[in-house]
């Protein structure tokens, strides 16, 4: 055992996405780097040491990923034809989507009622624009994807008039993406 890690299981954890992090419970240290990675390779982290791993590493990486899929996000509304398609349906729709409205930010895993952690690529809110998860992006292809999954929602709330809170809409605008 490092003297790092001696030290910081004495002292609270300083986890910033679980400060009850406890590193003797849960395996993770937010204090010993590598000691974390071994950790997770061997199987002596708990899944909630594992989350507060992956989200504190989302905290500690928030600037630079929200940078590169800035970069990527320009890239897409330049180059990609399918970006560069649905963006012209979207203003014959009188509709506008730029970087002012497709935003990339870092956003955290929720918990579901029953316990369940869910992660999300990105959103579409007709108030607000697109949100793509810049700590979710893999690569710029699934940041193009992502965004085209978005921008067809948008597309479809401009040309239909969807109602998202009728959840009968919100699943014909999924189950249409999917055909």
């Amino acid at each position: 055992m490092t003297s790092s890690s001696a030290t910081s299981s004495s002292h609270p954890s300083n986890s910033s996405s679980d400060p009850t992090n406890n590193p003797q419970e849960t395996g993770y240290d937010p204090n010993a780097r590598w000691t974390n990675y071994w950790n997770i390779l061997t199987g002596r982290m708990t899944p909630a040491g594992q989350l507060a791993f992956r989200e504190d590493a989302y905290i500690r990486n928030e600037a630079a990923d929200c940078k590169r899929c800035d970069e990527w996000r320009d890239w897409c509304f330049q180059y990609s034809p399918t970006v560069i398609f649905l963006k012209k349906n979207i203003e014959a729709l009188n509709g506008d989507l730029n970087a002012t409205n497709v935003r990339c930010r870092r956003c955290p895993t929720r918990r579901d009622e029953e316990g369940k952690l869910h992660r999300q690529g990105g959103g579409f809110s007709p108030d607000h624009g697109i949100l793509i998860c810049a700590n979710e992006m893999r690569d710029r292809k699934h940041l193009e994807d992502t965004l085209a999954h978005e921008m067809v929602h948008a597309w479809d709330h401009l040309r239909w008039k969807v109602d998202w809170a009728d959840l009968r809409h919100a699943a014909c605008t999924e189950v249409c993406l999917l055909s």
